[in-house]
């Protein structure tokens, strides 16, 4: 039976109320990078409320798979697409998945350095032509800001013009790229925005994409009861603020989560 948001809450609070009666557990969380403000956030409202401790490893996208190969966890926090890879590998507990955040993709330049206007599809279109160099994510990542710039880039009818000068590098190399002023414009994920750069502003609206997040139970979990209630609280209304906080858009404000539909 698929619960409502509401249901949910109430769901979630009954599971947070029984697993303070249990002992404490540890809740071991393997995350990627993006969520992580929000979601540790949250962990520590969970670790007041439970008694239980909730213990985070960070690692990039192209690392989970392998990390969950590898080593136990309790909980997993990525994108959708690779959550589905997981689900139909049966690293999951089935049902558990639900839906915590979406964020968008917006366009920076060097901190102290020329703004540009990059409010409509025209205007971000002549701010791409115009600059000497750009850069992004590796596009063939699915659902993620590298993707998301480079079909922007294709829907504006350039990104065949501009693949010259486009630069893909991760995160933490791009970023440096254009607070050092070597790249002009770079295209990241608006809650992961790099020390020493400026957000010009967010992709206009008939070109922005979003990279949808969500946790799950893993299969092989050990503490059960405790990491299925942090889950559910996770995607709970009570901590929607946390995820606005970190510039993620909480999953109540534009969907539904499996759960609930």
């Amino acid at each position: 039976m698929h619960l409502s948001f509401c249901a949910i809450a109430v769901s979630t609070l009954t599971l947070i109320v029984s697993s303070t009666l249990a002992p404490a557990a540890e809740v071991r969380v393997l995350s990627v990078g993006s969520t992580q403000i929000a979601a540790k956030a949250i962990a520590g409202e969970f670790e007041k409320q439970t008694g239980h401790k909730v213990i985070f490893t960070i690692r990039p996208p192209f690392n989970i798979e392998k990390e969950v190969a590898e080593k136990t966890f309790d909980a997993v926090i990525l994108s959708a697409p690779a959550m589905d890879n997981h689900d139909e590998a049966g690293d999951l507990m089935p049902m558990s998945r639900v839906a915590l955040a979406r964020v968008g993709v917006g366009v920076v330049v060097q901190e102290g350095g020329p703004v540009p206007d990059v409010s409509t599809p025209e205007k971000l279109k002549a701010a791409v032509l115009a600059a000497r160099s750009l850069t992004h994510t590796d596009p063939a990542i699915p659902n993620t800001s590298g993707a998301i710039a480079s079909a922007a880039l294709a829907k504006l009818g350039i990104r065949d013009e501009v693949k010259d000068k486009t630069r893909y590098a991760a995160l933490a190399v791009g970023g440096e790229l254009v607070a050092r002023g070597e790249v002009e414009l770079g295209f990241f994920n608006l809650s992961e925005i790099p020390k020493g750069v400026t957000v010009a502003g967010a992709l206009p609206g008939p070109l922005q994409g979003y990279t949808v997040y969500e946790a799950a139970v893993l299969s092989k979990r050990s503490t059960a009861g405790a990491v299925t209630a942090f889950v559910k609280y996770l995607a709970s209304a009570a901590v929607a603020a946390h995820w606005s906080g970190a510039k993620l858009e909480p999953a109540e404000t534009y969907m539904r989560t499996r759960a609930s539909q």
